[in-house]
């Protein structure tokens, strides 16, 4: 469990919280007072109904996060990757508005490289 990107959530991110308790239909402040309270006192001193909602509506913002996939600027439709990001790289992410894992970064930073290598030519 990155507690380091729940932060991140709580501070910069909060609709995402809002979003998910509404995918889930919880209560919305229950949910933001639950994840800071998790942030202080740790899940092991959540309730059971925390505990709940927790699970349902913040863990998968913090834990098991895919790639988004990598889209040339050429492809309207994104490649569909199925890594999952690194918990080191969760706070980047919800910092950046996205991240992409290390095959579809390397492609990025190829196809970047290319493009650069055509119009220097």
């Amino acid at each position: 469990m990155n507690l380091e990107a729940l932060k991140e959530i709580v501070d910069n991110n909060v609709k995402l919280l809002v979003d998910s308790s509404r995918d889930n239909i919880a209560d919305e402040s229950t949910v933001i007072g639950i994840a800071k309270y998790a942030l202080g006192n740790g899940y092991e001193k959540l309730s059971a109904h925390q505990k709940y909602h927790f699970d349902n509506c913040i863990r998968p913002l913090i834990e098991n996060i895919q790639c988004s996939g990598y889209s040339h600027e050429f492809e309207e439709v994104p490649r569909e990757c199925h890594n999952i990001l690194d918990d080191d790289d969760l706070v980047e992410y919800y910092q950046q508005g996205g991240k992409y894992c290390e095959s579809c970064e390397a492609q990025a930073s190829v196809d970047a490289h290319s493009k650069e290598s055509f119009f220097r030519d």
